[in-house]
């Protein structure tokens, strides 16, 4: 099982440049499929139409053989231009980021992990969308989203939150993925006593999120914090809910978002565990 595990993370394993991972947002093929589509079948319609018509023929047989020549053309464009990772190598991608900046956090930290320990790190994964309030932290021509084929929706800025005990310590490794800007990259890990984290939960917030054309809506957006005694916090978005249900807009999430409660579970039976531990052994 853990030989199957490495293999499928090295099966999609591709680099993509920023353009690629561009177009993987806003490409959009469909009007040229359809003119393809279009063309190809005007063309048995076009030689058809030259034996029904022998006065004809050679005009319909010249528009046959331009209807081809145009779905030639179209189906090269499409083919040759710019290719634009799957959705699960987009997905591979953006693991593999991840993955690779946690190692670099970790050898800072003098922490020597195994591949299956690195897997039973907690981690919370959250995004950012385009007019929330952190959005600010980054370019708008840089936010995007979509649905890819399997209906699952997928982000440019993809913000992993890693939790490490160290120690009489608790390491936050953040990392914040760009794929559309990648020397946009940040990386880094803050370490906390144990003693001054108050609180691991999420909270419900009044945001605003501009969609494609521009327009705001109203949406409760559901965010990771994790808060330390001197007020600063560690916050993911998880998910966005629209406040106007009448007016049938989207909902915004990862498939990650539905473990986050069993994550925030298991971080505070970590901090308690090492709050508590000494007084829990006298106790017995």
């Amino acid at each position: 099982m853990k030989k199957l595990k490495r293999i499928r993370r090295h099966v999609f394993r591709r680099e993509f440049s920023e353009n690629q991972m561009r177009a993987y947002f806003t490409k959009d093929d469909t009007k040229k499929k359809m003119l393809m589509g279009v063309s190809l079948l005007l063309v048995p319609i076009s030689l058809i139409s030259g034996f029904f018509l022998p006065d004809y023929f050679f005009v319909c047989l010249c528009a046959g053989g331009i209807f081809w020549f145009v779905a030639v053309i179209i189906w090269c464009s499409m083919r040759f231009g710019i290719q634009v990772p799957t959705d699960k190598e987009y997905d591979a991608w953006v693991k593999a980021r991840a993955r690779e900046a946690l190692r670099g956090e970790l050898r800072k930290l003098n922490q020597d992990h195994l591949e299956e320990e690195i897997d039973q790190i907690p981690f919370i994964h959250g995004f950012v969308l385009k007019g929330t309030s952190n959005s600010k932290n980054y370019r708008p021509q840089d936010l995007f989203w979509k649905r890819g084929r399997d209906s699952i929706q997928r982000y440019s800025i993809n913000v992993y939150r890693y939790f490490l005990p160290v120690k009489h310590q608790l390491a936050v490794i953040i990392v914040d993925i760009n794929a559309v800007n990648q020397r946009d990259r940040r990386v880094q890990n803050q370490e906390f006593f144990f003693a001054d984290v108050v609180a691991v939960t999420t909270v419900d917030e009044q945001d605003i999120i501009i969609d494609d054309i521009g327009r705001e809506h109203a949406y409760r957006t559901q965010s990771f914090d994790l808060r330390i005694c001197d007020g600063k916090v560690v916050r993911a978005t998880i998910r966005s809910l629209p406040l106007d249900y009448e007016e049938k807009l989207e909902t915004y999430e990862l498939p990650t978002s539905e473990d986050v409660e069993d994550t925030i579970a298991q971080l505070r039976m970590l901090i308690r565990s090492h709050k508590q531990g000494p007084n829990l052994e006298g106790s017995r």
